[in-house]
């Protein structure tokens, strides 16, 4: 099944997105706005990753803009069905060409809007750099709230940087995607 978003579509990750994904595990720029590890990874490994993901625990997508280039990944990891929560994660390849206004809100707000109104989650949650100021504007944008600081949790470039902790309940998921269509009906989108 493909989601679609308004400006782009999520769909499952193919075997012809390993030389993107490839390309985003091992970019410098993406690894340091993310918690992620610093280790580099070989296609063979990426190529191990494909083949053993598994679709019950987690749910990855690919962003790709509606009649153009795949941008990024978005995905929910650790889902909890019992208690109806999943952590949610984007990356988006910085250098891409050809993107459109939106293109990774839309993204985030039609992953948002599949993960409360399809699998039926109770809460989203995440974490982001402290210093990705990006990504914690577009989080809150899309109706995330900061919740709390994760002190020292990670180390990049020589020193310890803190997670802002930040999540959104399907009640307020649901206000937040009504005035999101009210945006789109404005811009005629």
């Amino acid at each position: 099944m493909i989601i679609n978003a308004h400006t782009v579509v999520l769909r499952a990750i193919e075997e012809s997105d390993l030389p993107l994904l490839y390309s985003m595990i091992n970019d410098p720029e993406i690894e340091r706005m993310t918690g992620g590890s610093c280790f580099p990874v070989s296609k063979d490994r990426q190529a191990r990753w494909f083949t053993n993901y598994d679709q019950q625990k987690d749910l990855r997508c690919m962003i790709e803009i509606k009649g153009g280039v795949t941008i990024g990944t978005i995905m929910l990891t650790d889902i909890d069905w019992k208690n109806r929560t999943g952590q949610l994660h984007q990356k988006i390849k910085a250098e891409v060409t050809d993107r459109k206004k939106n293109d990774v809100y839309d993204a985030m707000m039609g992953f948002l809007n599949y993960a409360f109104n399809e699998l039926d989650l109770q809460c989203v949650y995440g974490t982001v750099l402290e210093y990705n100021l990006l990504s914690r504007k577009l989080a809150m944008r899309c109706g995330l709230k900061e919740e709390g600081v994760l002190r020292s949790r990670i180390f990049k470039n020589g020193r310890r940087w803190n997670l802002i902790a930040n999540s959104i309940t399907r009640e307020d998921f649901e206000e937040r995607y009504a005035e999101y269509l009210e945006e789109l009906k404005k811009e005629g989108r």
